[in-house]
């Protein structure tokens, strides 16, 4: 994301919403180069003390360090008692180029309740209160996290799972999975319908062999809270779409040059009505995630020599840890004008993707 002080890219006013397609397009991506440099060369002496501090910063953490995988981490897993500090600063990743995010969050919560069908009454702050919706939501993103995690390990270290009062155990030096030898997470379809591509590509690069490591995990949640929603702005985007007609991301930007210059005027309303025409009107992204205290023991053991690599050592008792876990489903109109709720899916877990935004 970019920074907080960062202003705004002003693309050619000359350029319409849809000019980023066909034999226009090279055109367009030279002229947002050329306006990307432009801004980077003004940057660049603030941010050498910037990246000095931060590098500084990064080798103080380094170098105090226990975790036994300090050479090489064999998965990408948080193991932590924090939150992540952007939750902390009230960043919800709500990506670079949403016009809302200047809202207040209680506006868009407003605006993400009710294309779940809440209505305002339930979303109505209250001190020292939780609507029940909001429990609701997070503890089911918690038990959603533990299964779709359960299943990832399973199948990445073809390791036995089991799910026992609210708490699942993954461990390879118990016998091998029950599941299909030839499964792995490219054809996994259980594990595809619970998790985004990228999230599950995040993981598929890990250096495992299960010739080699084995795993040790148990995780038990039991809190959850929910600490951002909203809906991506822009009726009739979804990433289905996005992923589909790539020229869109141009008619992003212009959107958002728009909005930056005057706001919610007649123009930019223009221009999302000529957007929904291509996309549709009728689907809605909502975005939530949720932060899952767990009690947790997580290891990985390398097979030929006993050592740990990864994580804790065997006489450790399991730690509470904090996930932050973040979810996305389309909304859908029908003719009576509710929405129709599709199926959440897992699209980041401790920001490993940044939030995996799309928009």
């Amino acid at each position: 994301p970019p920074h907080k002080n960062s202003t705004p890219i002003n693309l050619p006013k000359r350029l319409t919403v849809f000019e980023g397609k066909g034999l226009h397009f090279e055109e367009y991506q030279a002229m947002l180069l050329h306006q990307l440099r432009k801004q980077l060369r003004r940057r660049a002496s603030s941010l050498q003390h910037y990246s000095h501090t931060k590098h500084a910063q990064f080798m103080q953490v380094a170098l105090s360090s226990t975790t036994a995988s300090s050479s090489a981490q064999i998965l990408p897993w948080r193991h932590d008692p924090s939150l992540p500090e952007r939750i902390l600063q009230h960043n919800d990743y709500s990506g670079a180029f949403n016009p809302t995010a200047r809202d207040p969050s209680i506006l868009r919560k407003f605006i993400a309740a009710r294309e779940l069908n809440i209505s305002a009454w339930d979303v109505l702050p209250i001190p020292f209160y939780k609507h029940e919706w909001e429990s609701d939501l997070a503890t089911g993103f918690a038990i959603a996290f533990e299964f779709a995690v359960g299943e990832l390990l399973g199948t990445l270290f073809r390791a036995s799972v089991t799910n026992d009062d609210n708490v699942v155990t993954i461990d390879s030096s118990k016998g091998s999975s029950s599941l299909d030898p030839s499964t792995t997470i490219d054809n996994n379809e259980y594990l595809k319908s619970m998790m985004d591509k990228k999230l599950l590509a995040r993981f598929n690069q890990s250096i495992i062999n299960c010739e080699d490591y084995q795993i040790k995990c148990t995780i038990h949640p039991f809190q959850a809270e929910l600490q951002h929603i909203f809906a991506v702005p822009v009726p009739g985007l979804t990433r289905e779409v996005v992923e589909e007609k790539q020229y869109l991301k141009a008619a992003i930007y212009r959107l958002h040059n728009a909005y930056d210059e005057n706001g919610f005027d007649e123009n930019y309303f223009d221009m999302v009505t000529e957007f929904a025409k291509e996309v549709g009107h009728t689907k809605r992204t909502v975005i939530a995630e949720a932060s899952v205290k767990c009690k947790e023991f997580f290891q990985v053991k390398d097979k030929n020599t006993g050592l740990v690599v990864q994580g804790m050592e065997d006489d450790r008792e399991e730690e509470e840890v904090i996930h932050l876990v973040r979810f996305e489903v389309v909304t859908e109109e029908t003719e009576q004008g509710e929405r129709v709720i599709g199926s959440w899916k897992l699209i980041d877990v401790d920001d490993l993707l940044e939030g995996n935004v799309f928009h």
